[in-house]
């Protein structure tokens, strides 16, 4: 920060010091003050480094660490900067120019360079009177010293000394008072810690009374539980006494069942023997055993490419199973549909069977019918015994009757024949059915027919001879 009312401040129109920016931390390093060009002497110097943010301004102080009364000023503007560029043959701009100077105090704090200040020629001094020494950034070799850069430099006046060491004192007077504020919160944190060490002391005497009572306490109670223990050590020791003689009993007892323990040791010895025989045996066995294992892998792996074989054949089995479901479904489908067609035919028999069962009922009436005439023609035969002809002709006609009821009968066996052979040809004889039955009703009417003027004739007769009898 540059001091108000100096010559080179720059605060004539603005303050300068809020835009200024320190472009390297303040270092302490080497300074070589070569007075006569002849002898040197190293000094450690204070070197501050700042710029000004929106000018085209540097500034190096440097202050010896023992006098800070001897201050030395480097100040670089653009005019200067103009100067410098001539004069040395630089090839940067001002923003580069910076950028070098920083990297060259970098290098003098590692020690590859060194920081030189040297005294101006008078001849030189005489026409600038404010610059009187050379700030020489000098790199050390064997044969020749090889100045990089070389900065005007002057002393700086008493008033720019004393507005940095009042900067500096105000610094330390704020540091003094934060770390008075500091101390005496220490001091009231130890007055703190003092009066809780205090109230610990006094917790502690009053433990260590408390401590005291409870030892007295526990030695009175410890020396009766000891002399308690006493008398019990008395009795165990006697217990032991007693169980020692009884181990030693039992020791004898044992030293007895290891000498049995060792016979039996023996015979198992010989029957290990015996036993490592019968493993040889069993070896050799495993040996066959192993020879027939192998000739029973060889026959499995046969066997595997036998079943490899059938299973390709159990495939195509299996394809034509699938065909053969196919064509019994068909089939399956074909007899449904004749059980059908059967089922129509059976319903038609049924019906035909219901007509001729009324047939049969009809012939039934009828034999009952003649049953009855014939107990009418007992009750006549007994009392017409005398009447030997009318006897005669009613056993004719009993015979007839008997004749006529087995033709019947052997006329109903041959239609349940025919019924039976008409079951079996129904298939063939769809078409010539309706003309048999239309046939067998015709004949089945004929009979009945028959049979009734049979009936009739015979009642007739029967009736004839009564009259003639009522005339005797």
């Amino acid at each position: 920060m540059w001091p108000p009312g100096s010559d080179n401040s720059y605060s004539g129109n603005m303050d300068y010091g809020k835009n200024v920016v320190n472009i390297l931390p303040s270092v302490e390093m080497l300074v070589s003050f070569n007075g006569d060009m002849t002898r040197s002497n190293k000094r450690a110097c204070l070197l501050y480094a700042e710029r000004i943010d929106f000018k085209e301004l540097l500034q190096l102080r440097l202050v010896e660490k023992s006098d800070q009364r001897r201050m030395y000023i480097t100040t670089v503007d653009g005019a200067s900067f103009q100067e410098l560029k001539q004069d040395q043959s630089l090839n940067v701009t001002f923003s580069g120019f910076l950028d070098n100077v920083v990297r060259m105090l970098k290098d003098c704090q590692s020690g590859k360079l060194e920081l030189h200040l040297s005294g101006r020629d008078q001849n030189i001094s005489s026409g600038r009177e404010t610059h009187d020494y050379h700030l020489q950034f000098v790199e050390i070799r064997s044969f020749k010293n090889l100045v990089h850069l070389s900065l005007p430099c002057r002393s700086a006046p008493l008033n720019t000394v004393l507005f940095y060491i009042n900067k500096m004192l105000d610094a330390s007077q704020k540091k003094q008072f934060m770390l008075e504020q500091s101390i005496q919160q220490m001091q009231v944190e130890i007055n703190s810690q003092r009066v809780h060490t205090e109230r610990l002391g006094t917790e502690n005497k009053n433990l260590r009374e408390a401590i005291a009572e409870n030892t007295r306490m526990l030695e009175e109670k410890h020396a009766a539980e000891i002399q308690q223990y006493q008398d019990k050590l008395a009795k165990v020791n006697e217990q032991r006494g007693n169980e020692l003689e009884r181990n030693r009993r039992a020791i004898s007892g044992l030293q007895a069942q290891i000498e049995k323990a060792s016979l039996e040791k023996a015979d198992l010895k010989s029957a290990q023997e015996q036993a490592e025989q019968r493993c040889q045996t069993l070896g050799e066995e495993l040996s066959c055993c192993k020879s027939r294992v192998c000739t029973l892998k060889e026959q499995n792996d046969k066997l595997q490419g036998e079943l490899a074989n059938a299973r390709k054949q159990e495939r195509k089995l299996e394809y034509k199973i699938e065909d053969l479901k196919q064509h019994t479904a068909e089939l399956q489908e074909h007899i449904q549909k004749g059980n059908k067609e059967k089922a129509n035919l059976s319903a038609e028999l049924e019906a035909e069977k219901k007509i001729l069962h009324t047939k049969r009922q009809a012939l039934e009436m009828a034999s009952e019918e003649i049953s009855k005439a014939n107990q009418i023609i007992l009750k006549q035969s007994q009392e017409l015994l005398n009447h030997k002809k009318t006897i005669a002709w009613r056993t004719e006609v009993a015979l007839q009757q008997e004749k006529a009821v087995q033709a019947k009968d052997s006329l109903l066996t041959l239609r349940e024949d025919e019924l039976r052979e008409a079951r079996i040809t129904i298939e063939k004889l769809r078409e010539e059915i309706p003309q048999q039955l239309q046939s067998m009703r015709n004949f089945a009417q004929s009979l009945e027919q028959k049979y009734s003027k049979q009936i009739l004739i015979l009642k007739e007769r029967l009736s004839i001879p009564t009259g003639k009898e009522n005339r005797r």
